[in-house]
């Protein structure tokens, strides 16, 4: 069964922050999306406040891309 998610939210309409991507939630929180964890594959981020949660969405290129613009170094493996 696929989650729930608010909303689908485009890579490109997120921020970096601390080590955190993130993305306004309705509630007046943050969506957050610890840099680590989408490294490591995650795309989903979490509001700290309330339940809601969103899917990131993008491609390998996308993340690299993010990721070189942000000068953050990984080697990025992403199913497509």
């Amino acid at each position: 069964m696929e989650a729930f998610h608010y909303e689908e939210v485009q890579l490109s309409e997120m921020t970096l922050e601390d080590g955190m991507l993130r993305f306004p939630c309705p509630c007046g929180d943050l969506f957050e999306l610890l840099l680590q964890d989408f490294i490591a594959g995650s795309d989903v981020a979490q509001c700290p406040t309330c339940s809601l949660t969103i899917k990131v969405l993008f491609t390998k290129d996308e993340k690299n891309d993010f990721l070189a613009r942000n000068s953050v170094s990984a080697v990025c493996a992403v199913a497509a």
